[in-house]
């Protein structure tokens, strides 16, 4: 699996602008989770996949994070 390095790393308003839309797209996705279970059910694979992609939008936010502490270590 490779690494992630930043090689252009954004700039704050850009992080802001990034994590505000992944809050957006988090607080989207829950309701379309609800959504999925109420019409098909909670053992469903509609519903299923839903969470999986709010599990896999949780992944990426914790990677981005991740990066985020190297970098600062590596600049620090």
């Amino acid at each position: 699996m490779a690494t992630s390095v930043i090689q252009n790393p954004p700039t704050t308003e850009q992080r802001r602008q990034l994590d505000e839309d992944l809050t957006f797209i988090d607080e989207k996705l829950r309701g379309v989770i609800v959504w999925m279970r109420a019409w098909y059910g909670e053992d469903s694979q509609v519903a299923i996949r839903a969470e999986e992609t709010s599990g896999a939008l949780q992944r990426l936010k914790w990677e981005l994070e991740r990066v985020q502490q190297k970098t600062r270590a590596a600049t620090v």
